[in-house]
């Protein structure tokens, strides 16, 4: 990472925290609503949490064993042969 965006990262990630909307507490009614609904709404607000944190992590898991069936299927395949070399490209398996 060269200076620049190090430094760039260093100025707006704290700009970005320190903003109150970040943290999602910025909506009053959302907050009341939250709040006057009881047990029952926040039993119901936290599964709605995991209900929607399951699809990203599956995709993100799903992306890792991609990838890394990609990453290993190329360690495994043979060695290309130098275009400049003598060696014989029909011969190859």
């Amino acid at each position: 990472m060269s200076a620049r965006h190090h430094a760039v990262s260093s100025i707006l990630a704290p700009l970005l925290l320190a903003a109150k909307e970040t943290f999602a507490q910025g909506c009053a009614s959302c907050y009341t609503t939250a709040a006057a609904g009881g047990t029952q709404t926040v039993h119901a607000l936290r599964n709605g949490i995991v209900v929607l944190l399951v699809p990203p992590a599956l995709m993100f898991v799903g992306l890792m064993i991609v990838v890394r069936g990609w990453r290993s299927s190329a360690d495994t395949n043979p060695r290309v042969p130098d275009r400049n070399g003598s060696e014989d490209f029909d011969n190859l398996s």
